[in-house]
């Protein structure tokens, strides 16, 4: 199995380690292992609890958009700029992991399009009941006028805390 850490969980385990093992170290005693589940990760888009073995096991978010695109040249004569519309999908997985599936009942979406624009989706759902069903795939669309290089997120949102989030890689050249 192959888990993947974070700079930021590297960075906080170490300072987790070591503020528990200095103080002993100097003082003569044997330091406690810190446990896993008390070191937390940051994120750009929030903090999201880690706790042990587990944090391989949660709902995981997978965002798919086209490798490369091609924006196509202004000819002369032409007044804009041309433009190219990208849709980009999401897929939850491995729900069957989590272990409250109300977490992740009627999400609002946040894509922001990483060109100082966000598009928002703000589901209207009946309250959480046993077996409710759960939105599993998501899709935004967003019109590109300039070349570039954009990482695409989508922050799924509840009362404007994000549940979980993810990325993609969108490239657009001329």
């Amino acid at each position: 199995m192959r888990i993947r850490a974070s700079r930021g969980l590297l960075v906080a385990l170490a300072v987790g380690i070591a503020g528990s093992l200095l103080p002993a170290a100097f003082a003569g005693g044997v330091a406690e292992p810190v446990e896993p589940e008390t070191v937390a990760r940051k994120e750009l888009v929030g903090e999201i609890p880690v706790s042990g073995a587990s944090a391989a096991a949660e709902p995981k978010l997978t965002l798919r958009a086209p490798r490369q695109l091609f924006l196509r040249p202004r000819m002369p004569g032409e007044m804009r700029r041309p433009s190219l519309d990208v849709e980009v999908s999401a897929r939850l997985e491995d729900l069957d992991t989590a272990e409250n599936l109300e977490d992740y009942y009627c999400l609002e979406e946040v894509w922001d399009w990483d060109d100082d624009t966000e598009s928002v989706y703000e589901p209207d759902c009946d309250p959480y009941e046993e077996g409710s069903e759960i939105e599993t795939f998501f899709f935004g669309s967003h019109r590109f006028s300039l070349p570039g290089t954009y990482r695409v997120w989508l922050r799924l949102q509840r009362s404007g805390e994000t549940v979980i989030a993810g990325n993609v890689i969108v490239r657009i050249r001329n």
